[in-house]
């Protein structure tokens, strides 16, 4: 069905010989499914959804059915979950730092292969006097191995290295705790069982909550909410289908909705405000509060076209399958390629090689292209020539500076740091 598909649904924009391989950049947008979203917009009138007039009602109800389409998708109770569209995964996460309820006695640990946007939510913490703490896989299987749930290995230090005690809290602290269920550097997955075991370590007077960022893993892989109950959710639409760009969602448990302390409101985002008197009501729907000014409704509307061309592949089942089957067959031709002297041509990174690959390996390939005495060629150099050679990859860290700095063996210190600031 693919080998039909593909030259009119994608392969028409690509000129002869070439070939669109950075995937995790940006998934591609199939023919029929833009042709679908235009030819709603030709026959429909659409209004801002904040009116009550005719256009704008139908509109807010295609909102809200695109709402409920998201929940669908992702198997999440409407009783348990909302979605809030934002403009990016990095909007998302954007939305969770600067809301939630961090305080002097926070932590903010993150897994160190996290995108920059995860760790810029650091600065949030540290604004509020908490710390952060950049963890590796081994160390969050020993955290949540241990079976005492008041016990963990990330003790709350202050800056001269002794325990920070919790006096002078109102209610219980909030800690939160970061990890992307597959990273965007070299699609290791993660395991979803640390949402609850994480979870599981909260206690009255500290309470852990967890995000997951799955810009790299929905689109090639399915996300069951009714199976994992995740606090925060992060994606980007145009990285599952293409189109819309410029469009994401936060999918939000309620009960953690509720913490969150909102600063800045406008637009929809209150039922009743004045200009006179510091007062202002928010709507009650974790949803309207937090979404500020009139959203993307356009954008929001033409999502239900990008699911229904994953449909019409046969659901995200058969694309994890036939990704696998790919990603598979790719790394075995690639781990064997040798230069004359029996060298391998290049080194690839992740856990292609592991036998469990299938459930711990998503559909990434990052390599460094190696010389024949075992150096390193110029990524920019390979960016180059595979472009007149007609593949469309990405290179570089990816915007994931914990896993390209571990891969790589760069150790991150002074010397480091004043390499860097000289460079700069």
């Amino acid at each position: 069905m693919l080998d039909q598909l593909y030259p009119c649904e994608v392969g028409c924009r690509m000129k002869p010989n070439e070939h669109y391989m950075d995937y995790t950049g940006s998934s591609v947008y199939c023919q029929s499914q833009i042709e679908q979203v235009f030819d709603e917009l030709r026959s429909h009138m659409f209004g801002n959804p904040h009116s009550a007039n005719p256009s704008s009602s139908m509109t807010g109800e295609k909102v809200e059915e695109v709402r409920d389409l998201v929940l669908q998708y992702f198997n999440a109770d409407p009783a348990e979950y909302q979605v809030v569209f934002t403009r990016s995964t990095t909007g998302a996460l954007k939305l969770v730092g600067e809301t939630f309820p961090w305080s002097k006695s926070s932590t903010f640990a993150y897994l160190r292969e996290n995108h920059n946007s995860v760790l810029g939510m650091r600065e949030y913490a540290l604004e509020a006097g908490g710390q952060f703490k950049a963890v590796n896989e081994t160390f969050v299987e020993a955290w949540a191995a241990e079976e005492e749930c008041g016990s963990n290995l990330l003790q709350l230090t202050g800056p001269d290295g002794a325990v920070r005690q919790l006096q002078g809290e109102q209610g219980p602290v909030y800690n939160l705790f970061a990890f992307p269920a597959e990273d965007n550097f070299a699609g290791v997955k993660y395991p979803l069982r640390w949402i609850q075991q994480i979870k599981s370590k909260s206690t009255d007077s500290a309470q852990w909550r967890v995000l997951v960022d799955a810009a790299a893993y929905v689109p090639t892989q399915p996300l069951d909410l009714s199976q994992v109950s995740p606090d925060f959710v992060a994606l980007s639409f145009y990285k599952v289908f293409g189109y819309p760009t410029g469009l994401g969602a936060l999918i939000v448990r309620v009960d953690a909705a509720e913490i969150l302390r909102k600063t800045f409101w406008g637009g929809g985002a209150v039922s009743l405000a004045t200009s006179s008197d510091d007062f202002h009501v928010l709507k009650c729907r974790p949803a309207d509060k937090l979404e500020d000014g009139t959203v993307n409704f356009l954008d929001i509307i033409a999502l239900k076209h990008g699911f229904a061309m994953i449909e019409r592949l046969g659901g995200i089942r058969a694309i994890q399958s036939h990704v696998h089957a790919l990603t598979d067959y790719l790394y075995n031709q690639l781990s064997n390629l040798r230069h004359s002297n029996g060298k391998p041509m290049l080194r690839i990174f992740g856990k292609h090689h592991y036998p469990t690959a299938k459930d711990v390996q998503g559909g990434i390939l990052n390599f460094e292209v190696l010389r024949p005495n075992g150096s390193v060629f110029s990524y920019k150099t390979f960016e180059r020539e595979a472009a007149d050679a007609g593949f469309h990859v990405r290179t570089g860290a990816e915007c994931n500076p914990g896993a390209c700095y571990s891969y790589l063996g760069i150790e991150v210190g002074c010397g480091w740091w004043g390499w860097c600031s000289l460079c700069c």
